[in-house]
């Protein structure tokens, strides 16, 4: 069984609580024509695993659910570092300063995919992959990246970032809502 049949939901309700899609510079939005929904980048965040798509296609069924039909995995990349990042204004802003290395020199960053959850952040990142004819040398190239975590709201409390199974914590003192 492939990483991607693992993921396979069989429903839009089913994809849309399992998929987070990210969008990065190069990337567009989802489109749905002709019964055939097309999202350029997406990620699957789940307790047991991570992972992270391409070019995802859904085919509408005879019943009307979105059936998965394809998509391109990307791999993630290695993460050595979180930093956490918060900014004294308020309401609070947060952002993690994430550090590691790509597989090769010859790809790049993709955009990062964050979930929240019950006081766990969750971040996928994942790097883009040469075509079959590119060659590339092989060392490890490193990479250095801010990512925003949306915080507006949440109360008094420590919180948990996960990216790519490093972890961090951040503590909010009191509620991160602002004053009225």
């Amino acid at each position: 069984m492939s990483r991607f049949e693992y993921f396979r939901p069989t429903s839009l309700a089913a994809l849309l609580a399992l998929m987070t899609s990210s969008f990065s510079v190069n990337a567009g939005p989802a489109v749905f024509s002709q019964g055939k929904l097309t999202i350029p980048e997406g990620a699957v965040i789940t307790e047991k695993a991570k992972a992270y798509f391409t070019d995802i296609i859904l085919v509408q069924s005879d019943q009307g659910d979105l059936i998965i039909t394809g998509a391109n995995a990307k791999p993630l990349v290695s993460v050595d570092n979180i930093e956490v990042l918060i900014m004294e204004s308020f309401p609070l802003q947060v952002s993690l300063s994430v550090s590691g290395f790509l597989s090769v020199p010859c790809v790049e960053l993709l955009g990062p995919a964050v979930s929240y959850t019950e006081g766990l952040f969750q971040v996928v990142l994942a790097e883009s992959t040469m075509g079959p004819a590119e060659t590339c040398i092989a060392v490890i190239e490193p990479f250095e990246t801010r990512v925003p975590l949306e915080v507006a709201g949440l109360p008094a409390g420590t919180y948990t970032v996960d990216v790519n199974g490093q972890q961090a914590e951040f503590t909010f003192d009191m509620d991160n809502e602002p004053f009225q």
